[in-house]
């Protein structure tokens, strides 16, 4: 019995310290995940359809919750690629994004990075890219996953701030 359980211990131990969660190195996926939200977020204003597609998970397990005063509805959802990537086409080419050429800053940034999965919220200003004039204040939230060593977008929220409450 004793020489039995001494091998079935040693492989238990060893595939447990293979199942270690690879180490992160947390400031290469921090800029990693920064520079894929700013080219989603430039390439959007841009109406560059192909590259800002190509910052998304393009799955029906992408979803996309969003508030903002400015839409009809107030609150906007996307439940897969599929329907946002139909939309922001038919958008683009309508030439009918709304704030082109403004600038974005982001503040409170939170981080929560993964081998393969992230967590990034923050506070996103925008503004009028020659006046700054303040165009809209929002809380955004992004869940990433990594893809083939690339992170892609698989959740997108905002909520904006009502235009009442910038002016205070």
């Amino acid at each position: 019995m004793k020489n039995t359980m001494l091998p079935l211990i040693l492989g238990l131990l060893l595939t447990a310290c293979q199942q270690q969660p690879k180490p992160v190195d947390f400031e290469k996926e921090k800029a990693a995940i920064q520079a894929v939200i700013a080219k989603e977020t430039e390439s959007y204003y841009k109406q560059d359809f192909e590259a800002w597609k190509s910052t998304y998970l393009e799955s029906p397990a992408f979803r996309k919750y969003a508030y903002w005063e400015g839409f009809a509805e107030k609150v906007a959802f996307n439940n897969g690629f599929e329907s946002l990537k139909q939309e922001k086409k038919a958008q683009f080419e309508a030439d009918a994004t709304l704030w082109k050429g403004s600038t974005e800053e982001r503040a409170n940034e939170n981080f929560r990075i993964t081998p393969e999965m992230a967590w990034y919220t923050f506070e996103q200003f925008s503004y009028e890219k020659d006046t700054r004039k303040l165009l809209g204040k929002s809380l955004e939230t992004r869940v990433l996953e990594k893809h083939n060593g690339e992170w892609k977008i698989a959740y997108l929220g905002y909520h904006y701030f009502p235009d009442t409450l910038l002016t205070k």
